[in-house]
């Protein structure tokens, strides 16, 4: 049997209370540790001073607040079982910590320039908004908005100097904007 060492794991939140009779649960957990949680796929929850990991179903996590959120853990399907883990403390391991980018760093972006791969010149950012943990970054063109997600996927570089950010846009996405 491997023990997980606490010393390798940082806590997130704890279990508040079930959510329904399928064994769904509200994590509560520190704003910190709102990007960390979009990514990880395995809660390690402590039960009698030890960490257990509890896999997350597929789907099975979805932000509420942007300090709680709704998760089903594979093998936790009744109201019973959801009800044990109320109040225990809630873990990730220290190495799948993402860095929380708080708001203040993304509103650097704010009025750099903003370019896609496809369009060129789409506009200026005007503001970052955070809609229950996805952040989406607000361009101003000049016939419309345009929202960006705020992903590793779609911004291709930032560069502070020139004040600009670049975006690799799906396809359709500026579109929709657009027409």
């Amino acid at each position: 049997m491997y023990l997980i060492n606490k010393d390798d794991c940082e806590e997130v939140g704890y279990i508040q209370k079930p959510h329904g009779l399928k064994g769904e649960i509200i994590l509560i957990f520190d704003i910190d540790f709102l990007e960390t949680l979009e990514e990880v796929e395995v809660l390690l929850v402590e039960i009698n001073g030890g960490l257990v990991p509890f896999f997350i179903e597929d789907e099975g996590f979805r932000f509420k607040t942007d300090e709680s959120a709704f998760c089903k853990f594979e093998l936790v399907d009744s109201l019973t079982k959801a009800k044990e883990l109320v109040g225990c403390k809630v873990y990730v391991f220290e190495d799948e910590v993402i860095e929380f980018e708080d708001m203040e760093e993304s509103s650097t972006l704010i009025g750099m320039k903003a370019f896609d791969a496809k369009f060129g010149d789409i506009g200026l950012v005007s503001r970052i908004d955070d809609f229950s943990g996805n952040r989406v970054i607000t361009v101003e063109n000049q016939k419309s908005e345009i929202m960006i997600p705020f992903s590793d996927e779609i911004i291709t570089m930032i560069d502070e100097e020139k004040r600009e950010i670049h975006f690799n846009c799906p396809n359709g996405l500026i579109e929709l904007y657009l027409s």
